[in-house]
């Protein structure tokens, strides 16, 4: 279970919720705030996705923690398929029966977050805010709702390299780049020498390797997209030479997306950023290349500027017992809970006492697994993990791919492009709020 995603769960999920929520009326504006501080009894309805058959002893053993802590309160569990969340939370929201706890991706809940249809947690939960990772907390500050719900679990990356490639290319030995600069240059020696590409950009990690090196992606207020700025041109150009020389894959740009996973498992490329749980793929899909990997720091490590991607509990404020959906959503939540869950899955706790247990922070480094829950461990733990704005979506980011394409291959100015997509990633913006 991972979260960049949960493997092919995730990317599921997040795929089609921009486009399927976006054009879906969601049961009219912002509503009154619930009254959460009632007692904590009486029935709810708790709804995940895709957990269920895997974690069913874990939610079961949730529920009755909590029924037991609180006799007077019963909870009803739900799982629905990843390809179903999108369109079942919208059809829920439009005849106002979302249920009383809701585990959403950053995306899916964007439209129930900017509408103001969820309880904040800023207010709400406030006493339990500094139990979180910080970039946990603010991935779900929308405008409109502070904080719409409270985090669960996260994924954050590590380097991967395939040492095999880096010793034709004469980099053996040498400390992994630092960041993308590094990265770049590392890419035109690879090409250059082993003939094999550094890395591959695509459509999912272009929004997250911008942020990375600085560029914010959308305003403060998420009503304009700010994607044209020195640091871009200067990563696009990059590309740009890059793909002259082969020191990013060729296909990878100009035909159909190829997963980077797919194209590091077949040794064409030296360097992958991906979440740890990508490595039990690597190993399934390519045991040679496997033999040959390392894991390091992210790329983002040293200026803080790691992403993070979070899924998280939200309570819609129609909910008819909106003091036991909360409790539920803390409880579910807490350090102890999500440790439980972190030790049995791929996926990252997001409270610091969490991430502070020896099982995140000590073991053999010569276990790959290990060696990479550590560092992103670290990373999180450290506070050195940034937030994509919950604007940055599915929709979001074909649109900025799609713009910037043609001046990867050559056959437009960077400037130019990233000119065009700011344009029309506004327009996407300003849309959502009509």
């Amino acid at each position: 279970m991972a979260v960049r995603g949960r493997n092919a769960r995730f990317a599921a999920i997040t795929a089609g919720a921009a486009l399927l929520l976006a054009g879906c009326g969601l049961g009219g504006s912002a509503q009154p705030e619930a009254d959460t501080s009632g007692a904590v009894t009486g029935s709810i309805t708790f709804q995940t996705i895709q957990l269920s058959p895997t974690f069913d002893d874990y939610i079961h053993g949730l529920i009755a923690g909590f029924e037991k802590a609180h006799p007077g309160a019963k909870v009803e569990w739900t799982d629905i398929p990843s390809d179903a969340a999108a369109r079942k939370v919208s059809a829920d929201s439009v005849t106002q029966k979302l249920p009383d706890v809701m585990d959403l991706d950053v995306a899916t809940l964007a439209p129930l977050g900017r509408r103001e249809l969820v309880v904040d947690m800023a207010t709400a939960a406030n006493d339990v805010k500094d139990s979180y990772v910080p970039s946990a907390w603010n991935s779900f500050a929308y405008t409109g709702t502070a904080i719409a719900a409270l985090p669960w679990y996260l994924n954050t990356p590590v380097l991967i390299s395939n040492q095999s490639v880096l010793k034709k290319a004469g980099l053996d030995g040498r400390p992994a780049p630092a960041n993308y600069d590094e990265l770049i240059e590392r890419s035109r020696q690879i090409a250059a020498k082993a003939k094999v590409a550094g890395f591959q950009p695509t459509e999912s990690a272009l929004t997250s390797s911008l942020l990375t090196i600085g560029v914010p992606l959308v305003s403060e207020d998420a009503t304009q997209a700010k994607v044209n700025t020195p640091e871009a041109q200067k990563f696009v150009a990059a590309l740009a030479e890059l793909y002259q020389v082969g020191g990013i894959p060729q296909d990878s740009v100009n035909a159909k997306e190829r997963s980077e996973i797919e194209t590091f498992s077949d040794a064409k490329t030296a360097y992958l950023e991906a979440g740890g749980s990508r490595l039990k793929i690597i190993k399934q899909n390519s045991p040679a290349v496997y033999g040959e990997v390392a894991v390091g720091k992210p790329l983002g490590d040293a200026a803080k500027r790691t992403w993070v991607v979070a899924h998280g509990l939200a309570v819609p404020k129609k909910s008819a017992n909106p003091a036991t959906a909360l409790a539920f959503a803390k409880f579910v939540t807490s350090a102890e809970n999500q440790l439980a869950l972190g030790k049995q899955s791929s996926v990252f706790p997001s409270t610091l006492a969490s991430l502070n247990d020896p099982y995140f922070t000590s073991g053999d480094d010569k276990d790959l697994t290990v060696a990479a829950r550590k560092i992103a461990a670290d990373s999180l733990h450290s506070d050195r993990t940034i937030v994509k704005s919950a604007a940055v979506d599915t929709e979001y980011s074909k649109a900025l791919w799609a713009a910037v394409q043609p001046a990867i291959i050559g056959k437009a100015d960077p400037a130019a492009a990233l000119a065009d997509a700011e344009t029309k990633l506004t327009k996407i913006l300003k849309d959502r709020r009509q």
